[in-house]
């Protein structure tokens, strides 16, 4: 027998029930209970054992560090009640985006989390958008990275027509390839122009005309919001019609929606990676439980 096993969080509880509804899957919870001292300890609740496959819904909330270790504790404690297989299913990865030493003396922290989860027992590992999926190749056994661009614009309605798709930057040019391709629409990545005389700092689409467009700027995490605020100011400045931000994580650090919300934003559409947060409506969350399921039923 199978079983979705959900994280301490809420959205944790969320995310399992609905993938233990797509595949027909057993429901189990578990708690976090922290010591006078500081410690924690995360464990299954109700189960005195567990067989076949075990899929474990963690997701990698603030402190990143804290949800890691939660997620090696329910790996853990779900092998000791007799998982023959754990899958786990990380809807935000924690640290991938450290997955090189920028300098002397850092340590590669996104290959350092995936190899803590294998070593806790963990077989297969699904996981949300990775930052690089290159990332995954640290973990030894089955992975698959959840891209969940195109869903995510069905489910908000997204078509071409007047839409133009945006990347960041260079480095995310694909992500604005695979939505815009997908929903009939032009795509582009932004660049930074500094004006010498003045010194103002413009951002604009490297070749295509972005007047009268309703522009979806895609990327894989909003944190601080200082970036896509800028290029928000800066398109409108030259004409768009519409700004909008099409992400899979919302970290969303606080003041991010005011920012964005100030520069002319006019929503974000999210996957729900990580808790929601109060953003009066500016972050439109998207569920993702089925993307995970069928991932989930790639890696049996």
């Amino acid at each position: 027998m199978a079983t979705v096993l959900a994280g301490p969080l809420l959205v944790d509880r969320v995310v399992a029930r609905e993938i233990a509804y797509k595949l027909g899957y057993t429901l189990a919870g578990s708690s976090l209970r922290r010591f006078p001292d500081g410690e924690m300890l995360a464990r299954v609740d109700d189960a005195e054992r567990l067989e076949g496959t075990v899929v474990i819904v963690k997701t990698m909330a603030r402190p990143m560090a804290e949800s890691l270790l939660q997620a090696a504790m329910l790996a853990d404690a779900a092998r000791g009640l007799g998982a023959e297989r754990i899958v786990m299913v990380s809807p935000y990865l924690a640290f991938a985006r450290q997955d090189r030493r920028f300098l002397p003396g850092e340590p590669v922290t996104a290959a350092l989390a995936v190899k803590t989860l294998a070593s806790s027992g963990v077989d297969a590992l699904v996981a949300v958008e990775v930052h690089k999926e290159a990332v995954l190749e640290w973990f030894p056994g089955g992975r698959v990275n959840v891209r969940p661009y195109r869903y995510m614009a069905d489910i908000a309605g997204l078509k071409g027509g007047d839409i133009l798709v945006l990347a960041p930057d260079l480095g995310a040019l694909e992500r604005a390839r695979m939505l815009a391709t997908h929903i009939g629409a032009g795509y582009d990545y932004l660049v930074k122009k500094r004006d010498r005389i003045t010194g103002e700092v413009v951002i604009e689409p490297k070749s295509i005309d972005a007047r009268g467009k309703r522009v979806v700027i895609v990327d894989d995490i909003v944190s601080t919001g200082g970036t896509v605020a800028k290029a928000a100011a800066s398109l409108l400045g030259q004409g768009a019609k519409s700004v909008e931000v099409m992400v899979a994580h919302w970290m969303g650090v606080p003041g991010a929606p005011e920012r964005l919300r100030a520069a002319g934003v006019s929503r974000v559409i999210a996957g729900l990676t990580l808790p929601p947060a109060e953003t009066g409506g500016l972050v439109e969350y998207v569920d993702l439980a089925p993307l995970l399921a069928e991932s989930i039923r790639e890696l049996a």
